[in-house]
């Protein structure tokens, strides 16, 4: 009996049925097409455009350009109306730039340490500084600190709306929808601090990937942007809440059955609110949950309960790491913590309703900048009520526990930005904004607003 004869290559892997078997160019000499371009660069070109579709990728850099020329013209109006108090009256308004308030705290810890930034920039957490510092030790980067920050927060923040996309898609939000996301995410009024150098496209986009990561059941994911979203801001502490509520999904433990399945692979439940485009009929069978992330199967085995475990821990272990060098070095490791509760910055614990209310009062006193904070938190308890109804609990619990942070301190300053890092707050006014007209109205007032904040900020009337 002869031996089968082995074929000179091996047989290319079977495509699924019903799609387009790709081409195996020849070894020896590669087909080409009229132009020179081999089948194989081709399939890579397709490839390329197929994922640049799958994740939106024009869309994600046409709003990216479209918030940095936003910013531009509020610098440009700042300059202007600092110029013209300049010449006309002999007035000097004092302006900032992109790497002003907070954006120069980091570019000093990140120049000099923190010993050389002084005892009050230990209050910043070291994730970005340091990613600063990695990347000014590059050849020919050195001595440009400053440039450094920026180009790579501004890079940063293409990374948060890809992943921003990665979370509309896995909880089946339609083509429109997601785009809303992306749009309404890069021209938000407090969005400008994304083109400065502060560290809210880095928060933001850990922040996403650990949700997405948890709601996936891609631990590894969860576990690597939690950790490192515990050493980029004091709130990536929450992140384990919503973390053990995705953790604690599937497990058969009293109580628990009420969170809903873990997430499981497979196309989506679309999650539109009722009577949008796209919305499931009322009189269906209502999802659990709120729709299911597409993601690996739930299990009970050792390696999904160390996941689970690992994802759940990661955020408090990120942060204590910042605070165990505080303490060794310092010897007041919660010091980062305890110095937010200054007057000057986020203040000590208060009645939130007091807080409220005496902000609304700077409309009357003469502190406009106070009472601009309280719409957007009226704004955002209504967000809540709806995202508790449209989105998976993890969401909304975790965007309360941002927003008792912010009230909870009888100093609102900052408080959009707060908000914006809590990103299921940008799905809910995709979902909310189904109609065109609606959408149309609300991306223009809030392009106007950022460009509106953005100059108030620079002419430091406004505490981005």
């Amino acid at each position: 009996m002869t031996a089968a004869r082995q074929p000179a290559y091996p047989e290319a892997p079977r495509q699924p049925p019903g799609t387009r078997e790709t081409p195996q160019p020849r070894r020896e000499k590669p087909a080409r097409g009229r132009h020179g371009v081999s089948r194989g660069d081709r399939t890579s070109a397709a490839r390329a455009r197929a994922w640049a579709r799958r994740w939106y990728l024009r869309d994600v850099l046409v709003a990216w350009v479209a918030a940095r020329v936003v910013v531009g013209a509020a610098l440009a109006l700042t300059r202007f109306i600092a110029d013209s108090a300049s010449e006309d009256g002999g007035v000097t308004l004092a302006t900032t730039d992109l790497l002003g308030w907070d954006a120069g705290w980091y570019l000093t810890i990140a120049e000099h340490g923190y010993d050389g930034a002084g005892d009050e920039s230990r209050r910043f957490f070291p994730l970005l500084p340091l990613l600063v510092r990695l990347f000014t030790a590059l050849p020919g980067a050195g001595g440009h600190a400053g440039a450094v920050l920026l180009v790579l927060v501004n890079l940063i923040a293409v990374a948060f709306a890809l992943v921003l996309v990665g979370v509309a898609r896995a909880e089946g939000f339609d083509d429109d929808t997601t785009r809303r996301v992306i749009w309404i995410g890069a021209l938000a009024p407090p969005a400008f601090v994304l083109v400065m150098g502060y560290a809210e496209a880095l928060a933001g986009l850990l922040a996403a990937a650990v949700l997405f990561g948890a709601r996936t059941r891609r631990w590894e994911i969860a576990i690597v942007a939690g950790l490192l979203g515990g050493l980029c801001r004091p709130l990536g502490l929450l992140l384990a809440v919503p973390v053990a509520i995705e953790a604690a999904r599937g497990l058969r433990l009293p109580l628990l059955g009420r969170l809903g399945p873990a997430g499981a692979p497979g196309p989506p439940t679309p999650l539109l609110p009722p009577g949008a485009p796209g919305a499931p009929d009322a009189s269906a069978p209502p999802t659990t949950g709120g729709g299911q992330a597409g993601g690996r199967p739930a299990g009970g085995g050792g390696r999904e309960l160390a996941g689970r475990l690992g994802a759940l821990v990661a955020p408090l272990a990120g942060a204590g790491i910042y605070l165990l060098w505080s303490a060794s070095a310092h010897g007041d490791g919660l010091a980062p913590l305890t110095m937010q509760r200054d007057a000057a910055r986020h203040g000590s614990s208060a009645n939130p309703l007091s807080t409220i209310i005496d902000a609304a009062r700077g409309a009357t006193s003469g502190e406009l900048g106070t009472a601009l904070h309280v719409p957007w938190l009226v704004l955002a308890v209504l967000a809540l009520v709806v995202m508790f109804r449209w989105l998976p609990v993890s969401y909304p619990v975790w965007s309360t526990l941002v927003l008792l942070a912010i009230v909870t301190g009888s100093n609102l300053d900052s408080s959009e930005r707060y908000l914006y890092g809590a990103f299921p707050f940008l799905l809910v006014a995709a979902l909310a904004t189904a109609r065109r007209e609606v959408w149309t109205f609300v991306i223009t007032v809030s392009a106007a607003a950022m460009t509106v904040y953005a100059t108030l900020a620079f002419t430091l009337s406004y505490v981005p």
